[in-house]
C-alpha cells in the first residue's frame, strides 16, 4: 500500500500487488478481478466505484494473500524520502503511522550519502605569484553537465592568476579538452 499524506484512502500499487503475490489483474468497465497467475483462480473481485477500483474486504471471502503488505525497511524509507538522516526518517514514519521493518541500517552509513556529501581536501597554500598577465594560468575541465543550447556537455576554464581574467569554453565531448583549442595558440591582447 502507498500512503498519501492527507488522503482519505490508501492507494495500492498494482505493480507491487501483482508482483509480490504472483498474480495479475483484469480491469473491466464495471468490475475488476485479481487472479493467481499459475492457477487463474480468483483471489479477489470488486466493483468499480466512481472510476476507482477499491479493495473492499468482504469478510471471510477476502484472501489474506491479496491484502499482503510489504513493509519497507528503514533504509528503504531513507532512500524513498530522499536520503534524510535516520532520526528524521523515524520521526516521519511515527508521525504518519507508516510501517517499517526494524533493521540495523540506522546504525550503518548509506554509501550514496557518503559519496554525495564528501568534499575534496583543501589545496595547500601556494607561494607562487605572477607579476605579469598570462605568466601563470589555472585550468579546470568539468562535466558532464546538463546539455546546453548547442549540445555542449563539458567545459574547460582558464583563469589568469595576475588579472583573474577567466575564459570558459563549452565542449561537446570530454576528449576535446585534450585536443587543444586553436584560439589559445596565441594570446590576444594589445601589444605596447
Amino acid at each position: 500500500m502507498l500512503h498519501v499524506h492527507k488522503a482519505h484512502k490508501n492507494l495500492v500499487s498494482v505493480h507491487h500487488l501483482t508482483a509480490d503475490n504472483n498474480a495479475y489483474m483484469e480491469f473491466h468497465p464495471n468490475f475488476f478481478l485479481l487472479k493467481d497467475r499459475a492457477t487463474k483462480k480468483i483471489l479477489h473481485q470488486g466493483r468499480c466505484d466512481g472510476g476507482l477500483f477499491p479493495l473492499v474486504s468482504h469478510g471471510a471471502s477476502m484472501s489474506k494473500q491479496a491484502l499482503g503488505v510489504n513493509k519497507p525497511s528503514i533504509s528503504r524509507w531513507h532512500s524513498l524520502l530522499g536520503h534524510p538522516t535516520f532520526p528524521i526518517v523515524k520521526r516521519v514514519l511515527e508521525n504518519n503511522g507508516l510501517l517499517s521493518l526494524s533493521d540495523n541500517s540506522s546504525k550503518s552509513v548509506c554509501d550514496l550519502c557518503q559519496r554525495v556529501k564528501s568534499h575534496k581536501l583543501p589545496y595547500g597554500r601556494s607561494n607562487t605569484t605572477s607579476s605579469i598577465p598570462l605568466e601563470l594560468i589555472f585550468s579546470d575541465g568539468w562535466g558532464p553537465a546538463p546539455t546546453s543550447v548547442g549540445k555542449h556537455s563539458y567545459y574547460v576554464s582558464f583563469i589568469d592568476d595576475f588579472s583573474k581574467f577567466t575564459w570558459i569554453y563549452l565542449l561537446k565531448h570530454k576528449f576535446d579538452i585534450f585536443l587543444g583549442l586553436p584560439e589559445l595558440s596565441e594570446p590576444r591582447g594589445k601589444k605596447g
